[in-house]
Protein backbone atom coordinates (compact mmCIF):
# COMPACT_ATOMS: atom_id res chain seq x y z
CA UNK A 1 0.00 0.00 0.00
CA UNK A 2 1.41 3.70 -0.97
CA UNK A 3 1.90 6.34 1.47
CA UNK A 4 -0.99 7.90 -0.58
CA UNK A 5 -3.56 5.36 0.22
CA UNK A 6 -3.12 4.66 3.66
CA UNK A 7 -2.92 8.51 4.70
CA UNK A 8 -6.50 8.28 2.37
CA UNK A 9 -7.55 4.64 4.18
CA UNK A 10 -7.04 6.07 7.60
CA UNK A 11 -8.47 9.43 6.71
CA UNK A 12 -12.31 10.70 8.79
CA UNK A 13 -14.42 12.94 6.37
CA UNK A 14 -16.79 15.60 7.89
CA UNK A 15 -20.32 14.39 8.34
CA UNK A 16 -21.76 17.82 8.17
CA UNK A 17 -19.16 18.89 5.76
CA UNK A 18 -20.30 15.95 3.15
CA UNK A 19 -24.49 17.03 4.05
CA UNK A 20 -23.23 20.66 2.82
CA UNK A 21 -21.64 19.38 -0.72
CA UNK A 22 -24.82 17.51 -1.07
CA UNK A 23 -27.43 19.95 -0.65
CA UNK A 24 -25.17 22.93 -2.27
CA UNK A 25 -25.61 20.39 -5.39
CA UNK A 26 -29.01 20.46 -5.13
CA UNK A 27 -30.05 17.47 -2.63
CA UNK A 28 -33.47 18.44 -0.91
CA UNK A 29 -32.18 16.36 2.06
CA UNK A 30 -29.00 13.60 2.79
CA UNK A 31 -28.47 11.32 5.46
CA UNK A 32 -24.80 9.02 5.93
CA UNK A 33 -25.11 5.23 6.69
CA UNK A 34 -21.72 3.02 7.92
CA UNK A 35 -21.25 -0.20 5.83
CA UNK A 36 -20.72 -2.24 8.79
CA UNK A 37 -24.35 -1.44 10.24
CA UNK A 38 -26.26 -4.82 11.23
CA UNK A 39 -29.29 -3.91 9.10
CA UNK A 40 -26.96 -4.04 5.66
CA UNK A 41 -25.33 -7.32 6.13
CA UNK A 42 -27.86 -8.83 3.76
CA UNK A 43 -26.88 -5.74 1.45
CA UNK A 44 -23.46 -5.76 1.61
CA UNK A 45 -22.70 -8.58 -1.40
CA UNK A 46 -24.76 -5.82 -3.75
CA UNK A 47 -23.12 -2.92 -2.69
CA UNK A 48 -19.69 -4.52 -3.23
CA UNK A 49 -19.98 -5.97 -6.45
CA UNK A 50 -20.90 -2.25 -7.41
CA UNK A 51 -17.83 -1.18 -5.81
CA UNK A 52 -15.42 -3.19 -3.44
CA UNK A 53 -13.65 -0.03 -1.59
CA UNK A 54 -17.35 0.70 -0.36
CA UNK A 55 -17.52 2.05 3.81
CA UNK A 56 -20.08 4.12 3.80
CA UNK A 57 -23.06 5.48 1.85
CA UNK A 58 -24.60 8.89 0.91
CA UNK A 59 -28.33 8.49 0.87
CA UNK A 60 -29.78 11.75 -0.93
CA UNK A 61 -33.20 12.55 -1.82
CA UNK A 62 -35.13 15.50 -4.75
CA UNK A 63 -38.63 16.31 -3.95
CA UNK A 64 -40.71 16.26 -7.02
CA UNK A 65 -43.33 19.12 -7.75
CA UNK A 66 -46.30 17.90 -5.65
CA UNK A 67 -49.41 19.17 -7.49
CA UNK A 68 -47.85 17.76 -10.70
CA UNK A 69 -47.35 14.21 -9.48
CA UNK A 70 -51.15 14.54 -8.17
CA UNK A 71 -52.72 15.65 -11.90
CA UNK A 72 -55.41 13.42 -13.21
CA UNK A 73 -53.15 13.86 -16.39
CA UNK A 74 -51.05 11.40 -15.97
CA UNK A 75 -48.61 12.41 -18.49
CA UNK A 76 -48.40 15.61 -16.67
CA UNK A 77 -47.49 13.39 -13.47
CA UNK A 78 -44.97 10.81 -15.86
CA UNK A 79 -42.72 13.92 -16.98
CA UNK A 80 -42.19 15.05 -13.50
CA UNK A 81 -41.02 11.32 -12.43
CA UNK A 82 -38.67 12.15 -15.33
CA UNK A 83 -37.37 15.58 -15.20
CA UNK A 84 -36.85 14.46 -11.35
CA UNK A 85 -34.93 11.74 -12.03
CA UNK A 86 -32.61 13.15 -14.26
CA UNK A 87 -31.92 15.97 -11.77
CA UNK A 88 -31.32 13.12 -9.71
CA UNK A 89 -28.76 12.13 -11.65
CA UNK A 90 -27.42 15.39 -12.47
CA UNK A 91 -27.06 16.30 -8.81
CA UNK A 92 -25.54 12.72 -7.84
CA UNK A 93 -22.51 13.31 -10.68
CA UNK A 94 -21.82 16.52 -8.84
CA UNK A 95 -21.84 15.41 -5.94
CA UNK A 96 -19.08 12.95 -6.27
CA UNK A 97 -17.17 14.93 -8.39
CA UNK A 98 -17.18 17.61 -5.31
CA UNK A 99 -16.42 14.31 -2.92
CA UNK A 100 -13.68 13.62 -5.11
CA UNK A 101 -11.99 17.24 -4.47
CA UNK A 102 -12.50 16.29 -0.59
CA UNK A 103 -10.29 13.20 -1.29
CA UNK A 104 -13.33 10.55 -1.26
CA UNK A 105 -13.75 8.32 -4.24
CA UNK A 106 -17.05 6.12 -5.10
CA UNK A 107 -19.53 5.68 -7.43
CA UNK A 108 -22.46 6.53 -8.48
CA UNK A 109 -25.40 3.88 -8.18
CA UNK A 110 -28.23 4.33 -11.02
CA UNK A 111 -31.69 5.40 -9.61
CA UNK A 112 -33.56 3.44 -11.57
CA UNK A 113 -33.45 1.65 -14.60
CA UNK A 114 -31.15 -0.06 -16.54
CA UNK A 115 -30.08 -2.47 -14.68
CA UNK A 116 -28.14 -6.50 -14.85
CA UNK A 117 -31.31 -7.22 -17.32
CA UNK A 118 -28.64 -10.18 -18.06
CA UNK A 119 -29.29 -11.76 -14.36
CA UNK A 120 -33.30 -11.60 -15.44
CA UNK A 121 -35.39 -13.03 -14.16
CA UNK A 122 -33.24 -12.98 -10.83
CA UNK A 123 -32.64 -9.98 -8.68
CA UNK A 124 -31.62 -7.69 -11.25
CA UNK A 125 -29.97 -4.67 -8.82
CA UNK A 126 -27.43 -5.08 -6.35
CA UNK A 127 -28.45 -1.76 -4.15
CA UNK A 128 -31.54 -0.94 -2.28
CA UNK A 129 -32.54 2.94 -2.50
CA UNK A 130 -35.46 2.66 -0.25
CA UNK A 131 -33.33 0.66 2.75
CA UNK A 132 -30.57 3.04 2.48
CA UNK A 133 -32.87 5.83 2.55
CA UNK A 134 -34.60 4.04 5.76
CA UNK A 135 -30.93 3.83 7.24
CA UNK A 136 -29.98 7.27 6.53
CA UNK A 137 -33.17 8.79 8.46
CA UNK A 138 -34.80 10.40 5.38
CA UNK A 139 -37.73 8.65 5.99
CA UNK A 140 -39.83 5.11 6.81
CA UNK A 141 -41.30 2.50 4.34
CA UNK A 142 -45.32 3.65 4.47
CA UNK A 143 -48.52 1.22 3.37
CA UNK A 144 -47.86 2.37 0.05
CA UNK A 145 -44.16 0.73 0.02
CA UNK A 146 -43.37 4.27 -0.85
CA UNK A 147 -40.24 5.73 1.70
CA UNK A 148 -41.99 8.28 3.37
CA UNK A 149 -39.58 11.40 4.02
CA UNK A 150 -40.68 13.51 6.96
CA UNK A 151 -40.69 17.18 5.15
CA UNK A 152 -41.90 15.91 1.45
CA UNK A 153 -43.78 12.57 1.99
CA UNK A 154 -43.68 10.10 -0.97
CA UNK A 155 -43.32 12.43 -3.59
CA UNK A 156 -39.26 12.09 -3.70
CA UNK A 157 -36.60 10.44 -5.82
CA UNK A 158 -34.26 8.79 -3.79
CA UNK A 159 -30.38 8.18 -4.96
CA UNK A 160 -27.45 5.96 -3.33
CA UNK A 161 -23.87 7.07 -3.52
CA UNK A 162 -20.91 4.16 -2.37
CA UNK A 163 -18.08 6.06 -1.35
CA UNK A 164 -14.48 4.89 0.19
CA UNK A 165 -14.35 7.13 2.80
CA UNK A 166 -14.95 6.78 6.73
CA UNK A 167 -17.22 9.69 8.00
CA UNK A 168 -17.45 10.72 11.51
CA UNK A 169 -20.93 10.92 12.50
CA UNK A 170 -23.11 7.97 10.76
CA UNK A 171 -27.47 8.78 10.57
CA UNK A 172 -29.73 6.34 11.94
CA UNK A 173 -33.30 5.31 11.24
CA UNK A 174 -36.42 7.44 12.07
CA UNK A 175 -37.79 7.02 15.46
CA UNK A 176 -41.48 7.93 13.78
CA UNK A 177 -42.94 6.78 10.52
CA UNK A 178 -44.35 9.71 8.59
CA UNK A 179 -47.33 7.28 7.63
CA UNK A 180 -49.98 7.85 9.88
CA UNK A 181 -52.51 5.17 8.30
CA UNK A 182 -54.88 7.24 6.32
CA UNK A 183 -55.02 4.51 3.64
CA UNK A 184 -55.69 6.51 1.12
CA UNK A 185 -53.44 4.76 -1.03
CA UNK A 186 -55.30 1.36 -0.50
CA UNK A 187 -58.37 3.23 -1.64
CA UNK A 188 -56.98 4.53 -4.88
CA UNK A 189 -55.02 1.55 -5.79
CA UNK A 190 -56.77 -0.23 -9.18
CA UNK A 191 -55.20 -3.16 -8.46
CA UNK A 192 -55.18 -3.95 -4.78
CA UNK A 193 -51.95 -3.99 -4.68
CA UNK A 194 -51.84 -2.46 -1.61
CA UNK A 195 -53.95 -3.30 1.52
CA UNK A 196 -54.87 -2.67 4.94
CA UNK A 197 -53.05 -4.82 7.20
CA UNK A 198 -52.37 -7.23 4.48
CA UNK A 199 -48.30 -7.73 2.38
CA UNK A 200 -48.24 -5.52 -0.42
CA UNK A 201 -48.40 -7.17 -3.85
CA UNK A 202 -45.93 -6.62 -5.75
CA UNK A 203 -47.05 -8.88 -8.52
CA UNK A 204 -49.63 -6.98 -9.21
CA UNK A 205 -48.52 -3.54 -8.48
CA UNK A 206 -46.19 -4.14 -11.44
CA UNK A 207 -48.24 -6.01 -13.66
CA UNK A 208 -50.28 -2.73 -14.08
CA UNK A 209 -48.08 0.21 -13.47
CA UNK A 210 -44.75 -1.23 -15.40
CA UNK A 211 -47.22 -2.38 -18.45
CA UNK A 212 -45.41 -0.14 -20.67
CA UNK A 213 -41.45 -1.72 -19.29
CA UNK A 214 -40.00 -5.34 -19.88
CA UNK A 215 -43.44 -7.24 -19.20
CA UNK A 216 -45.40 -5.44 -22.09
CA UNK A 217 -42.69 -5.63 -24.09
CA UNK A 218 -42.32 -8.80 -24.35
CA UNK A 219 -46.44 -9.31 -24.45
CA UNK A 220 -45.59 -6.84 -27.46
CA UNK A 221 -43.31 -9.06 -29.13
CA UNK A 222 -44.73 -12.23 -28.65
CA UNK A 223 -47.86 -10.75 -30.32
CA UNK A 224 -45.77 -9.38 -33.64
CA UNK A 225 -44.14 -12.88 -33.82
CA UNK A 226 -47.31 -15.18 -33.66
CA UNK A 227 -50.01 -12.75 -34.64
CA UNK A 228 -51.15 -14.24 -38.53
CA UNK A 229 -52.52 -10.82 -39.59
CA UNK A 230 -52.77 -7.72 -38.37
CA UNK A 231 -56.08 -8.50 -37.37
CA UNK A 232 -54.71 -10.80 -34.97
CA UNK A 233 -52.42 -8.62 -33.78
CA UNK A 234 -55.10 -5.96 -33.21
CA UNK A 235 -56.87 -8.86 -30.94
CA UNK A 236 -54.26 -8.76 -28.68
CA UNK A 237 -52.57 -4.96 -29.27
CA UNK A 238 -54.86 -2.38 -30.43
CA UNK A 239 -53.54 1.14 -31.80
CA UNK A 240 -54.09 2.66 -28.44
CA UNK A 241 -51.75 -0.20 -26.69
CA UNK A 242 -49.32 0.04 -29.25
CA UNK A 243 -49.05 4.03 -29.28
CA UNK A 244 -48.29 3.62 -25.49
CA UNK A 245 -45.15 1.41 -26.14
CA UNK A 246 -44.13 3.45 -28.52
CA UNK A 247 -44.37 6.78 -26.76
CA UNK A 248 -42.17 4.18 -23.74
CA UNK A 249 -39.97 3.16 -26.00
CA UNK A 250 -39.01 6.83 -27.53
CA UNK A 251 -39.60 9.33 -24.98
CA UNK A 252 -38.59 7.06 -21.91
CA UNK A 253 -41.83 5.19 -19.64
CA UNK A 254 -45.13 5.58 -18.99
CA UNK A 255 -46.20 4.40 -15.82
CA UNK A 256 -49.55 3.43 -15.90
CA UNK A 257 -50.42 4.62 -12.23
CA UNK A 258 -48.53 6.09 -9.41
CA UNK A 259 -51.83 6.82 -7.67
CA UNK A 260 -50.31 5.75 -4.13
CA UNK A 261 -47.98 8.70 -4.35
CA UNK A 262 -50.40 11.04 -5.49
CA UNK A 263 -52.92 10.66 -2.82
CA UNK A 264 -50.78 10.24 0.10
CA UNK A 265 -50.46 12.93 2.55
CA UNK A 266 -47.69 12.40 4.46
CA UNK A 267 -45.09 15.02 5.29
CA UNK A 268 -45.32 18.06 6.78
CA UNK A 269 -45.67 20.13 3.23
CA UNK A 270 -49.14 18.32 3.04
CA UNK A 271 -50.29 16.93 5.94
CA UNK A 272 -51.67 19.81 7.92
CA UNK A 273 -53.22 20.81 4.73
CA UNK A 274 -54.99 17.34 4.67
CA UNK A 275 -56.12 17.49 8.08
CA UNK A 276 -57.94 20.29 7.95
CA UNK A 277 -59.95 19.41 5.05
CA UNK A 278 -59.35 15.77 4.01
CA UNK A 279 -63.23 15.96 2.31
CA UNK A 280 -61.44 18.96 -0.54
CA UNK A 281 -58.43 16.53 -0.74
CA UNK A 282 -60.62 13.42 -1.70
CA UNK A 283 -62.64 15.56 -3.65
CA UNK A 284 -59.91 16.92 -6.06
CA UNK A 285 -56.87 14.09 -5.57
CA UNK A 286 -58.37 10.95 -4.83
CA UNK A 287 -61.80 10.64 -6.45
CA UNK A 288 -60.43 11.97 -10.13
CA UNK A 289 -57.60 9.54 -9.95
CA UNK A 290 -60.01 6.44 -8.47
CA UNK A 291 -62.74 6.99 -11.08
CA UNK A 292 -60.38 7.29 -13.94
CA UNK A 293 -61.39 5.79 -16.98
CA UNK A 294 -58.56 3.60 -18.33
CA UNK A 295 -57.36 -0.74 -18.65
CA UNK A 296 -56.23 -1.89 -15.61
CA UNK A 297 -54.00 -5.20 -16.09
CA UNK A 298 -53.84 -8.04 -14.52
CA UNK A 299 -52.68 -11.94 -14.01
CA UNK A 300 -55.39 -14.69 -14.88
CA UNK A 301 -57.25 -15.34 -11.36
CA UNK A 302 -55.16 -13.05 -9.22
CA UNK A 303 -56.72 -10.93 -6.80
CA UNK A 304 -55.98 -8.30 -8.74
CA UNK A 305 -58.73 -9.82 -11.34
CA UNK A 306 -61.23 -9.49 -8.86
CA UNK A 307 -60.33 -6.15 -7.51
CA UNK A 308 -60.17 -4.29 -10.33
CA UNK A 309 -63.22 -5.58 -11.64
CA UNK A 310 -65.37 -3.93 -8.86
CA UNK A 311 -64.37 -0.49 -10.22
CA UNK A 312 -67.04 0.09 -13.28
CA UNK A 313 -64.50 2.89 -14.46
CA UNK A 314 -61.82 0.29 -15.22
CA UNK A 315 -61.36 -2.06 -17.56
CA UNK A 316 -59.51 -4.95 -16.85
CA UNK A 317 -56.60 -6.80 -19.18
CA UNK A 318 -55.82 -10.06 -18.70
CA UNK A 319 -51.99 -10.25 -19.62
CA UNK A 320 -49.06 -12.63 -19.00
CA UNK A 321 -46.61 -11.82 -16.20
CA UNK A 322 -42.89 -11.76 -16.03
CA UNK A 323 -41.20 -14.34 -13.76
CA UNK A 324 -38.85 -12.43 -11.52
CA UNK A 325 -37.71 -12.67 -7.97
CA UNK A 326 -39.48 -10.19 -5.79
CA UNK A 327 -38.04 -7.50 -3.65
CA UNK A 328 -37.15 -7.28 0.15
Amino acid sequence: MTACNKGRENRVYSAAEIKKVCLDAGANDVGLVDLDRDALQEEREGILHVYPLTRSIVSFIIAHNRENMQSPARYVANEEFHYTGDRTVSASREILRRLNQLGMRGVVVNHGWPMAMDRYPGKIWDVSHKIMAVEAGLGHMGLNRLVLHPQYGSCIELESILVDGVIDEYDHPLKVNPCFKCNLCAAVCPTGAITKDQPFDFMACITHTYRDNFAGFNNLVEAIVTSKDMEDYRSRFDDRETGLMWQSLMFRMSYRCGYCMAVCPAGEEVKPVYLENKKEHIERILKPLRDRQERVYVLAGSKAEAKSGQNPNKEVRVVKGMARSLPK
